[in-house]
């Protein structure tokens, strides 16, 4: 590995042995770039404003831009998150929903960030206003290093082809360039999975600056609840209802999970199991939840606050993830999975992407699709109290060891004394810890 010091304008870099003297290197100012605003979806919160939370404890200044194009409230606003500098870019005055406001609104973060002045940019998603705002950087004269996010499957194969979002056939072919473009053009790369790994370099990433940082929670603690105390909110108290019957908690925004899997996988659970309960939390892009209001032994809660979910999540005994096995499931790495984990439940899943990984022997993987497995094995836990706590145990450790923010922080660290080393003269190709292993 290797860190880079700035001295009187110039960047020297130096050799490092260890993850920990990478974690000293010297303050660097940060930019990082959102894809979309920090209400609507999780990437922006989860992901984005938790890794610059860790990098502006650790020294460094950090600032988040963001593009809140479906968070209008918040257009123009700027604040500070613990250290972390958060500036949501002014909405052009007709919308984003023509082509020219997404142009815009790229221009408005290429802009602020370079005032901004930072030593190396972020990037999160190749698409976008975001991916355009990194391609501006990337074309600039006078750069300075740029690292790109990805963690999704965008392109063919992937969201492209989802219908639920509602992208044009011009979209869908410029949202193609722009994946293709962003994982070929960059100082480094972070991915969420080792399939997006393989993608990345496919479109001429050079291997050795691509780098796998994996989602992350702040702290485990956080999704510690008391099992058996109600809290508040009519779902969760219905529920608490079902305690002392066997119940299960479905987590999901439906991304990657049919309703109608969930449904005969939970109808085969109560052939065994008459009186078991599923409660299904979150809400689905086109509310693919109010499918299962029907289904024997399911209750969908919804969207649920998060100050509530710890509770929520404490209501079940096992947890579900039937995951499609699908380009845009192989590709992603889930932060509803790890907080599952954090909160003890035990899970039964497909083994599709990188679930495996992420699970180790702390879960239950059944081949993708095979729901008569899949309904066994949660019938068999919701029967075994002992290995359900067992499970659950090995589940909290498991986050705590490999999947918090302070755990991951080395690797995005990595990532951008790499980007920094590629933008020196002559600097070649310099030896690192293999991305692959970390």
């Amino acid at each position: 590995m290797f860190c880079l010091t700035r001295r009187n304008g110039h960047v020297t870099m130096w050799s490092a042995m260890n993850r920990t003297t990478v974690n000293r290197c010297p303050p660097w100012r940060i930019a990082l770039i959102a894809p979309f605003g920090l209400r609507a979806k999780g990437t922006t919160r989860a992901r984005i404003l938790s890794l610059a939370r860790q990098l502006a404890q650790i020294g460094h200044t950090v600032a988040v831009f963001i593009p809140p194009y479906d968070s209008p409230q918040d257009a123009g606003l700027i604040w500070n998150d613990s250290g972390v500098e958060v500036v949501n870019m002014a909405l052009p005055s007709g919308g984003v929903v023509r082509p020219s406001g997404h142009l815009i609104l790229a221009r408005r973060l290429y802009c602020a960030v370079r005032a901004w002045r930072p030593d190396l940019v972020h990037a999160f998603k190749p698409k976008g206003p975001s991916g355009l705002a990194a391609m501006f950087l990337w074309l600039a004269a006078d750069r300075c290093p740029v690292a790109i996010d990805s963690d999704d499957w965008e392109g063919p194969g992937g969201w492209n082809d989802d219908p639920r979002t509602g992208y044009s056939a011009a979209q869908r072919l410029f949202f193609a360039w722009q994946e293709r473009f962003g994982l070929a053009h960059a100082d480094a790369w972070t991915v969420t999975s080792a399939c997006l790994r393989q993608r990345a370099i496919a479109f001429g990433a050079a291997p050795e600056r691509v780098w796998v940082l994996h989602n992350g929670i702040s702290s485990p603690e956080i999704f510690a609840a008391d099992p058996v105390r109600p809290a508040v909110g009519d779902h969760v108290q219905a529920a608490a209802a079902g305690i002392g019957q066997p119940s299960a908690i479905l987590y999901t925004r439906f991304a990657g999970v049919r309703p109608d899997e969930v449904a005969a996988i939970w109808a085969a659970v109560r052939r065994s199991q008459p009186d078991a309960r599923l409660t299904v939390v979150g809400q689905g892009v086109a509310h693919e939840e109010r499918r299962l209001l029907a289904a024997p032994g399911i209750t969908v809660a919804g969207w649920t606050e998060p100050e509530q979910l710890p509770q929520v999540l404490a209501s079940g005994q096992v947890a579900l993830v039937p995951w499609d096995d699908k380009p845009t499931n192989r590709a992603r790495h889930s932060a509803k999975v790890l907080e599952l984990m954090a909160a003890g439940l035990p899970i039964v899943a497909y083994a599709v992407g990188e679930l495996p990984v992420t699970l180790g022997d702390a879960g239950v993987l059944v081949p993708a699709g095979d729901r008569v497995a899949f309904a066994r094995e949660v019938t068999a836990l919701l029967a075994d109290a002992e290995r359900r706590a067992q499970l659950g145990a090995r589940a909290r450790a498991r986050v705590a060891a490999h999947f918090t923010w302070p755990r991951l922080i080395h690797i995005a660290l990595e990532a951008y004394a790499r980007a920094m080393a590629a933008r020196q003269p002559g600097a070649g190709s310099i030896g690192s810890t293999n991305p692959e292993t970390l």
